[in-house]
């Protein structure tokens, strides 16, 4: 991705859930149907949010 359009998030796992006031399961199937992008590192997922509201990254 170039730096230029790199203008979102990425959103831990509890982040991606606040932001979209989903459970973890509900989040997973997300996931898994293509509906969001995310990325693995290690264990854990992040997510990518071109908007996303402030309060939630604290």
């Amino acid at each position: 991705m170039d730096k230029n359009q790199n203008k979102g998030h990425w959103l831990t796992t509890k982040q991606a859930q606040k932001h979209l006031k989903v459970s973890g399961c509900e989040l997973m199937h997300k996931r898994e149907h293509g509906e969001l992008v995310f990325e693995k590192r290690g264990r854990a997922y992040f997510y990518y949010f071109e908007q996303v509201d402030e309060s939630i990254l604290s």
